[in-house]
C-alpha cells in the first residue's frame, strides 16, 4: 500500500470518528439542554450537525485530494495495490470499534452498577435520573455498534461502497 493510499484511507477513518464522536457528545449536551430551554437553544446543535456532516462528507469524498496535497507525489505503483484497502479498512473498522467499545463499557457498567446500589442502599430515598432509560438505550447500542466494527466491518464496508457507487 502506498503512502497516499494509507493516508487516504486514514481521513476516511477519521470521518468516520469524526462523526461518531459528534453523535455520541451530543446526546449529553442535548439532554442538558432540553431540561433547560425552548426550542430556539437547539440551533447550535443542529449547526453543529450540519457543519459536521459536511466536513465529514468533504473528508469521505475527497481523501485522495488530501492525501496528494499532503504527501509528495509517488509512482504509478499506487493503482496496482488497491487490493491492501481491504485489510486497512477492517483494521481501521476495529480500531473504532474498540474506541467505542472503551466509551460504551464504562458507561453501561456505571450506569446499572449506580442504579443498583441506590436502590439496594437507599430505597425510600433514591431517585432515578429521568434520562436514566434513555442513556442506558444509548449505551447499548453504542456497545452493539462497537462490536459489530470490532468483529467485521465487512458489512460497514459493503454499505460504504454502495453509498460511494449509488
Amino acid at each position: 500500500m502506498t503512502p497516499h493510499q494509507t493516508l487516504a484511507t486514514t481521513v476516511r477513518l477519521f470521518a468516520i470518528w469524526l462523526f461518531l464522536y459528534y453523535i455520541s457528545t451530543t446526546l449529553g449536551t442535548y439532554l442538558q439542554l432540553n431540561k433547560h430551554s425552548s426550542d430556539d437553544t437547539l440551533l447550535p446543535l443542529f449547526i453543529g450537525l450540519g457543519s459536521t456532516l459536511i466536513i465529514c462528507g468533504l473528508l469521505w469524498v475527497f481523501p485522495t485530494v488530501i492525501a496528494k496535497k499532503i504527501l509528495p507525489n509517488t509512482s504509478s505503483v499506487e493503482k496496482n495495490q488497491t487490493n491492501l484497502f481491504d485489510g486497512w479498512f477492517s483494521v481501521g473498522c476495529s480500531l473504532i470499534g474498540v474506541w467505542v467499545l472503551a466509551k460504551a463499557l464504562p458507561a453501561l457498567v456505571s450506569y446499572i452498577t449506580s442504579d443498583y446500589i441506590g436502590q439496594k442502599l437507599y430505597p425510600e430515598s433514591y431517585v432515578q435520573n429521568p434520562n436514566w432509560l434513555l442513556m442506558l438505550y444509548f449505551n447499548i447500542f453504542q456497545l452493539l455498534f462497537g462490536l459489530w466494527l470490532f468483529l467485521g466491518g465487512k458489512g460497514l464496508k459493503k454499505i460504504l461502497l454502495w453509498a460511494r457507487h449509488a
